[in-house]
């Protein structure tokens, strides 16, 4: 009985390897992709009060294009607005101007075929419009943070 078990035993411990690497070599046969169509790395962003640039990292597999909301933002551009989705991963750089007002924001709008992903911009402003409990247009006080 005891040399049937180390019999089982020294079989198992020579096909075992062999199984194993088997496996990791079947495993190694198709390079891996991402299945996602459309996905971005955040849905919001802080944008300082001072001008300057944000990168914005998404991924497609499909040709996409961008559009702001609002499409009049003039304090907002983008450095392109379409492409073709063979890229690892697609950056974007919005360029935006000072904030001497009060708090604003902008949304991308990422569409890639029939999928859409928004990511929001959101810029303080140096000044806050409601201050001191104000409640109405009549008590609206203006003052720098």
């Amino acid at each position: 009985m005891m040399n049937m078990k180390n019999m089982v035993s020294k079989i198992i411990m020579k096909v075992l390897p062999f199984c194993a690497l088997l496996l990791a070599l079947g495993a190694c046969s198709k390079p891996f992709s991402l299945d996602l169509p459309l996905a971005v790395d955040s849905h919001s962003y802080n944008l300082a009060v001072a001008s300057g640039e944000a990168r914005i990292f998404f991924y497609t597999t499909k040709p996409w294009e961008v559009t702001l909301e609002p499409a009049d933002c003039a304090w907002a551009t983008l450095n392109r607005t379409s492409g073709d989705g063979t890229e690892d991963v697609e950056e974007l750089i919005l360029k935006y101007d000072e904030n001497n007002q009060p708090d604003r924001q902008v949304i991308l709008v990422i569409s890639a075929g029939d999928l859409q992903e928004k990511i929001t911009m959101f810029q303080k402003g140096i000044y806050r419009e409601w201050w001191n409990g104000s409640t109405t247009v009549d008590d609206l006080e203006i003052k720098p943070l």
